[in-house]
């Protein structure tokens, strides 16, 4: 099933507005909120709607399938957890145990679901078809083969092995991935992720004036210093939930920050370094 052009919605969310709603001075999503883009050095008041949105990000490009198959399934996991967001920053408290599992998966979507996440499944797919390339040009044999167990007519455009041979090497060879596909690999990682972030003891730092920001690209690992930190070796994984309630999480034996406005001061410093804009 298809959905009519003119019905689509076109400003796709990358980050979702019920979240954004948080930090608003209403906790709504018709409240106001600040949004700042440090590239371009400015900052103008905004809403919830109107922030955070890439046109047609989420498109699905396959005639086969709705085109807005992405937004859709977004738009129904955000419905779940948006009365878990503004419960908590309403009561400024930690989430309770029925409502974590939600958020972990929410906070695990909106990781993959940035544009960052594309370049990191890209750079990945490069390097092995790189590796696989590499490997099946070594040799007029080995590309006939090659050929073969993907099923290619030897007659086909872009077979012949001295063509490929040289345009590999031009540097001109380059991948593109479809929405689609990206973002088959970000649901299969995400589901990955929250299981790494149930593995952890949660808990969260409460700002009772409501001073923590939101940025673009919100989940915060701080790890071993020297080292490439990641979900599994991070020591603290931070994620602001709203203005009011920031939740970290690391070993059981983890000792809760005290909220004053350094710690604050150091944790919007964290989430301004992570912005991708």
């Amino acid at each position: 099933m298809t959905a009519k052009r003119g019905s689509e919605p076109r400003a796709h969310h990358i980050v979702p507005r019920c979240w954004l709603a948080g930090f608003t001075e209403t906790g709504e999503n018709d409240g106001k909120l600040w949004v700042t883009d440090l590239r371009r050095k400015k900052q103008w008041l905004s809403t919830p709607g109107n922030s955070g949105h890439i046109r047609d990000f989420y498109r699905v490009s396959d005639p086969s399938l709705d085109p807005v198959a992405v937004e859709t399934a977004l738009s129904k996991m955000e419905a779940i957890v948006a009365p878990i967001l503004k419960a908590i920053d309403r009561e400024r408290r930690p989430p309770r145990e029925d409502e974590l599992s939600e958020i972990l998966q929410f906070m695990a979507i909106q990781f993959v679901r940035l544009p960052a996440f594309r370049i990191l499944a890209l750079n990945v797919l490069e390097k092995i078809n790189l590796e696989n390339m590499t490997d099946a040009l070594r040799s007029e044999e080995s590309w006939a083969v090659a050929m073969k167990k993907a099923d290619i007519d030897p007659g086909s455009p872009g077979s012949d092995y001295q063509g490929m041979k040289e345009f590999f090497a031009s540097g001109q060879y380059t991948l593109e991935a479809a929405t689609e596909w990206y973002m088959q690999r970000a649901f299969i990682a995400a589901d990955e992720i929250a299981s790494l972030l149930e593995r952890r003891y949660w808990d969260a730092a409460i700002s009772p004036s409501g001073n923590f920001i939101g940025c673009d690209n919100p989940v915060t690992m701080d790890g071993p210093k020297g080292k490439m930190t990641g979900f599994v070796n991070a020591d603290i994984i931070m994620y602001q939930l709203s203005r009011h309630v920031l939740l970290y999480g690391g070993s059981p034996n983890i000792a809760p920050p005290f909220v004053n406005r350094k710690y604050i001061a150091h944790m919007n410093t964290f989430a301004m370094l992570r912005a991708e804009h």
